[in-house]
């Protein structure tokens, strides 16, 4: 018979129950601290170039002119062009070889100095077929004319424009143009009987800049013209590569 100096201690089972508890709880927490710290610390920061645009210069009073279309054999290979805008600069590569009389008269323009403080003047967003920055006039009202057209070259297949492809503009009632040029900032393809643009470059560097100018919008909300946020480029400069 055991007496009260016998007495067994308490069981220890509560004891290792409370401890497991204890530990699943500290767990727990740790894990929601976890989730709140994620939910709020948001996405990671995109490293894309911030955009930032000051105001447009004046467009030129009497830009040049140079009356006749410079000799195609003088545009075989590729180019360098760098296009220093207000909002950033864009850096184009030309295809000589594919649309050799049009990067001729790209380099001879910039030469001298066509496009000098000359504004991009259209933008097509929206419900527009199109998705494109259209630049090069220096009137800034569509009249620029450096005195000559071109012919229609390198056509693309299936007459699609893929975002970052460098264009020249075409209205529908001229076979070509030589002094305004298009960025492309959203794919799109030219329903039949459309007129379709010679593809003579790319964007290689500073997309960022025209997909800025396309978020932005058109003046007025209207999906074909001037874009919302001005953009003009300032100098123009090419090397063969």
């Amino acid at each position: 018979m055991s007496g009260a100096g016998d007495a067994q201690p308490p069981s220890a089972v509560p004891s290792v129950r409370t401890a497991l508890l204890l530990v699943i709880a500290v767990v727990l927490s740790a894990v929601g601290l976890i989730v709140v710290a994620t939910r709020t610390s948001g996405p990671v920061p995109s490293t894309a170039p911030q955009v930032t645009c000051r105001a447009p210069p004046p467009p030129p009073t009497a830009p040049p002119s140079l009356r006749s279309a410079p000799d195609p054999s003088a545009a075989g290979g590729r180019w360098r062009a760098t296009l220093t805008t207000t909002c950033g600069v864009i850096t184009l590569e030309l295809d000589g070889r594919s649309a050799p009389a049009t990067v001729a008269s790209f380099v001879a323009l910039t030469r001298a100095g066509y496009w000098t403080d000359s504004v991009c003047h259209r933008l097509t967003t929206r419900q527009a077929p199109t998705g494109l920055l259209q630049c090069g006039d220096p009137t800034g009202r569509g009249l620029g004319d450096p005195g000559y057209d071109l012919p229609l070259e390198n056509r693309p297949a299936g007459d699609r424009y893929v975002r970052g492809t460098v264009g020249m503009a075409r209205g529908d009632d001229v076979t070509g143009t030589a002094g305004e040029f298009f960025m492309v900032h959203r794919d799109f393809t030219v329903a039949g009987g459309r007129p379709v643009y010679t593809v003579f470059g790319r964007v290689v560097q500073g997309q960022e800049v025209v997909d800025h100018i396309a978020a932005g919008g058109g003046e007025d909300t209207r999906p074909d013209g001037p874009p919302f946020i001005s953009i003009s480029i300032l100098a123009v400069t090419v090397d063969r590569v």
